[in-house]
């Protein structure tokens, strides 16, 4: 999330107010993420999503974008 940008951090307020959240709480879990390592983030990966069941959804003006597959 960018701080940085007004109507964003306006939006982010707004949210916490209603969850009784704080900005600490973006802080402490920014540094939850960022201390993750690969592994438990492929672990995680593993337990909770089923690749049987994912879908992959593509949309646009492809030759517009000039995108090939």
């Amino acid at each position: 999330m960018s701080r940085a940008n007004d109507a964003e951090l306006v939006s982010r307020l707004a949210s916490h107010r209603y969850w009784g959240r704080t900005i600490a709480f973006d802080s402490n879990l920014e540094k939850k993420i960022a201390a993750l390592t690969p592994e438990q983030v492929q672990a995680a990966m593993k337990k909770h999503l089923d690749l049987a069941q994912l879908s992959i959804v593509r949309a646009g003006d492809f030759m517009k974008a000039g995108v090939t597959w």
